[in-house]
């Protein structure tokens, strides 16, 4: 009878589980715009805002368009991308995502803070994932790398997998190809 028991209370907590897992809303998987993106995960502090300044709700599966800023304060957040790759924001950063099809060029731009990006690969004629800085423009084919803006506006980029190609934005230098397991700087003005 003992044993009876000692099972309930654990058949009971499975039970229980799965019932929440299968209440839980699960994120649509709908084909996103260029320049858009889904909240895939959230913690901590995290402000999103629409491209004219509005608060949006800090919540998973949110969609945000190109032009939307995200602000973490103590918190993080992840990003799937409409390509499929994802940007993981850490805390105390700001982005501004972006449409690769106009302007600079970029998917998104990193004003201060850190992030990692896994950018998935790009095959034939597709264009590489840009993204820049304030002092920065980082360009990909698919890769894992973070990159690093700190209060001085210097950015870092690490690379963990892939190439990167990290030019400066002040000048005509050539850009420079980081391979796995080296970094780069790029400062301001040079």
């Amino acid at each position: 009878m003992n044993s009876i028991r000692r099972v309930r209370p654990g058949l009971l907590v499975i039970v229980v589980l799965s019932l929440a897992s299968a209440q839980t809303p699960q994120p649509q998987l709908t084909a996103l715009v260029i320049g858009s993106a889904t909240v895939g995960e959230l913690k901590g502090e995290v402000v999103f805002r629409s491209p004219q300044g509005d608060p949006l709700p800090s919540q998973r599966g949110l969609l945000l368009v190109a032009e939307s800023t995200i602000e973490t304060g103590k918190g993080s957040t992840l990003l799937n991308l409409q390509d499929g790759s994802q940007v993981l924001i850490k805390s105390h950063s700001r982005v501004v995502l972006r449409a690769p099809d106009a302007g600079k060029g970029f998917s998104l731009e990193l004003m201060i803070g850190k992030l990692l990006a896994k950018v998935q690969k790009r095959l034939g004629n597709s264009p590489s994932f840009r993204m820049g800085t304030p002092t920065a423009v980082i360009t990909v084919r698919g890769t894992q790398f973070t990159v690093d803006v700190n209060k001085k506006l210097r950015t870092t980029v690490d690379v963990y997998d892939g190439l990167v190609e990290v030019a400066g934005v002040w000048g005509p230098e050539r850009p420079v190809l980081i391979r796995p397991g080296f970094w780069t700087e790029v400062e301001r003005d040079r």
